[in-house]
């Protein structure tokens, strides 16, 4: 893995000419977990949809592993290996637990498309080794027991986790979490931090996480950016930004 890991430079962009983000700048290296908050409208999503391809910077640059990957598509980037899950799940909820992560891991299936036409000795090979992948991802992130289950059938919180499962079925080095712990009760929400804490290390990856559940955020992230009116008006560690002035006025108010 390069140790450059995701690096993004000056990235902007206008809708209208009203600027939603203005040089956005981040630097994850490989296997860290940062935060990124601010308060409601300040660009998180904006820059999380940058990053991943779904909008075109105005200007500004991104490198994945030193390679360039400014104004791709998202599903290049996606190959490139920066994954997202979404503050609004967006499952296939018709189909069970396991084919949502097999779905996710046939991006990088280990077979030709005649071979899985033609169902080759290969191709049975290949698809018991992604079945048993996807049987440990799933085992991993506490869902093993409902892998035949439609996902619609999940409670809130599974489905959360699934979210997760097929992010990871994916094999990203960067994995970008849209506040992951919308709707989760207190137990959840500490279970999740524990979980999203092991993935780092387990699944190898670089992590980004917008929540505004600022004791998660807090508790798991070794450095957090401030957005504000898609700017950013502080950066640090946890300790820092809890005490410092922009960030009390603009995230978390004045009294």
């Amino acid at each position: 893995m390069n140790s450059t890991g995701l690096q993004v430079s000056n990235l902007s962009i206008s809708f209208g000419g009203l600027c939603a983000v203005k040089d956005f700048n981040l630097d994850l290296p490989p296997l860290s977990l940062k935060g990124l908050i601010g308060p409601n409208g300040a660009g998180k999503t904006t820059a999380f949809n940058l990053i991943t391809g779904v909008y075109t910077p105005d200007s500004g640059t991104m490198t994945l592993s030193g390679k360039s990957i400014t104004g791709k598509a998202p599903d290049q980037i996606a190959r490139a290996g920066i994954i997202r899950t979404f503050q609004n799940i967006r499952l296939f909820k018709e189909l069970s637990v396991l084919d949502n992560v097999l779905v996710a891991m046939h991006m990088r299936k280990p077979y030709g498309f005649l071979a899985g036409i033609l169902r080759t000795r290969n191709f049975e090979v290949k698809e018991k080794e992604l079945i048993e992948k996807g049987q440990k991802i799933l085992e991993f992130m506490g869902l093993g027991n409902r892998q035949h289950d439609i996902s619609s059938s999940l409670s809130y919180g599974d489905q959360r986790r699934l979210e997760i499962a097929r992010a990871l079925a994916t094999e990203p080095t960067v994995l970008l979490l849209d506040e992951p712990a919308a709707g989760l009760n207190s137990r959840e929400k500490v279970d999740l931090m524990n979980k999203i804490s092991e993935i780092r290390h387990q699944f190898q990856v670089g992590i980004l996480l917008i929540d505004h559940d600022m004791k998660m955020i807090m508790g798991i992230s070794e450095h957090i950016t401030v957005l504000d009116h898609g700017e950013i008006i502080a950066t640090g560690t946890p300790q820092q930004i809890q005490s410092n002035p922009k960030v009390i006025e603009a995230y978390l108010g004045v009294a």
